[in-house]
């Protein structure tokens, strides 16, 4: 992911990597709001399963974190490249 493809400048990496990083987001993303509506159609049960609910939620907040650090690498590489290319 992060190796420069043949002939390719040092600005065309960083417009690349970045547009990978967006992918990366928005797949994250949607695998989040997957948990989230998992974790509410289980507490919209009778009786929920606790444990469940708690690995669920322990996900939801590993995959916001890798959001929330993505998309301060994208600022990040989106400053340098508006600076630089």
């Amino acid at each position: 992911m992060n190796s420069p493809m043949a002939g390719e400048s040092g600005c065309q990496l960083m417009k690349r990597l970045a547009k990978e990083l967006k992918v990366s987001i928005a797949k994250t993303q949607e695998h989040a709001d997957e948990v989230a509506s998992r974790i509410a159609a289980l507490e919209a049960q009778a009786n929920p399963d606790q444990s469940q609910i708690g690995a669920l939620k322990q996900t939801l907040d590993v995959l916001r974190k890798k959001i929330e650090e993505e998309r301060a690498s994208l600022s990040d590489l989106e400053g340098v490249i508006s600076e630089n290319c």
